[in-house]
C-alpha cells in the first residue's frame, strides 16, 4: 500500500498558505469561468457574511495568496485548494484569478482539501468526519494512517467517525453550531431511540457536555436490568427435558435424583443410602457409561 503522509510533513507543504509554489511551478492568471468547484471539498456551506469579508479585503489588498488547480481536461481546471478565494473573487465581478496549477491524483486532492479546511478551521466536525470516511471508503485507509494523514491521535479519529453514527437531525445540529461535537459523542451513550429527544433538549436548554454525560450516567443507574424471559412453551419444554433426564438417572442410579436449574444453570443431587449405597453410585458414575 502506499504510504500516506501526514499533515506537517508532506500533503501540507502543498498548501499555499503553507509554502510558496514549488520548484518549477509558476503563478499563472486562469479565466474564473474556466475553473470547476472542488468534487472532493469537504465543506458543505460556505458562510455569506465571511465570503463578502474576504472579497472586500481582496478588494483592497488584491489576493494574497494564489489558488491551486489541476487540470480537468483541455483548458479546463478544478480547484484544489482556496475555494473561498475563487468564490470570494467571482463576487467581485472579476473574470481571472492567480493560480498555480500542479499534478494531483484524486486521493491526494481529496487529502488537501480536507487538510486545507483543517489548518483554517473551516469544518465542523461532521465534515470532518464524513471527509476521512470518504478516504477511508475510497481508498482503504486505516484509522491510523487518517491519524497521520490529519495530525491527530487515532482515538481522535475513531471518536470522529462515531458521529456518523447519529441520525441526520443530530448532525445538523452539530453543522449549524446549535451542539457541540463534545455535546454529540455524549448523546451517543444514550438508548438510539432518544438520541433525537434528547439532542433537541440539549440544544434547547443549552446543557454543557459534563450535564449531559451526568444525565446519561443517572439514567443508567435508574434504569432495571431486564433478564431475558423465557416463553410459557419454552419454559415447559426445559421442564420436560429435565424430567426426563430425572428419570433416566434414576433408573441408572436406583436412587432417588433431583435436577434444579435457574438461569440457563443448575444442580444435579444424587441421594444414598450409607457409605456402601455411596461406593456403588461412584462405581456407576466412573464406568463412564451414559445413562441417557
Amino acid at each position: 500500500m502506499t504510504k500516506r503522509r501526514g499533515l506537517g510533513k508532506g500533503l501540507a507543504e502543498l498548501i499555499p498558505e503553507a509554502a510558496p509554489p514549488q520548484e518549477g511551478e509558476q503563478v499563472l492568471e486562469l479565466q474564473l469561468d474556466a475553473i470547476s468547484p472542488n468534487p472532493f471539498q469537504p465543506r458543505r456551506e460556505f458562510d455569506p457574511q465571511e465570503l463578502a469579508e474576504l472579497a472586500e479585503s481582496i478588494k483592497v489588498q488584491g489576493l494574497l495568496q494564489p489558488v491551486i488547480v489541476r487540470e480537468a481536461g483541455p483548458g479546463k481546471y478544478e480547484v484544489v485548494a482556496g475555494e473561498r478565494r475563487l468564490r470570494a473573487t467571482r463576487n467581485l465581478g472579476q473574470t481571472r484569478i492567480r493560480a498555480i496549477i500542479r499534478e494531483l491524483d484524486d486521493r491526494q486532492m481529496l487529502e488537501l482539501s480536507l487538510i486545507e479546511n483543517l489548518i483554517r478551521a473551516d469544518l465542523n466536525e461532521i465534515e470532518v468526519a464524513e471527509g476521512l470516511a470518504n478516504l477511508q471508503n475510497r481508498y482503504g485507509y486505516t484509522t491510523t494512517e487518517l491519524a497521520g494523514v490529519i495530525g491527530k491521535s487515532r482515538p481522535a479519529v475513531s471518536n470522529t467517525l462515531r458521529l456518523l453514527e447519529l441520525p441526520a437531525g443530530i448532525k445538523d445540529l452539530v453543522r449549524n453550531g446549535k451542539l457541540s461535537a463534545g455535546h454529540a459523542r455524549a448523546v451517543l451513550s444514550y438508548p438510539s431511540a432518544s438520541r433525537e429527544r434528547i439532542a433537541e433538549e440539549c440544544a434547547t436548554a443549552g446543557w454543557s457536555v459534563r450535564e449531559l454525560e451526568r444525565r446519561s450516567a443517572e439514567d443508567a443507574r435508574r434504569k432495571p436490568v431486564k433478564r431475558p424471559r423465557q416463553s410459557s412453551r419454552v419454559a415447559e419444554e426445559a421442564r420436560t427435558t429435565d424430567k426426563h433426564i430425572e428419570n433416566k438417572l434414576i433408573e441408572h442410579f436406583g436412587t432417588k435424583v433431583r435436577i434444579t436449574e435457574q438461569g440457563g444453570a443448575g444442580r444435579i443431587e444424587i441421594a444414598y443410602h450409607g457409605a456402601d449405597d455411596l461406593q456403588r453410585i461412584l462405581r456407576l458414575l466412573l464406568e463412564g457409561s451414559s445413562p441417557l
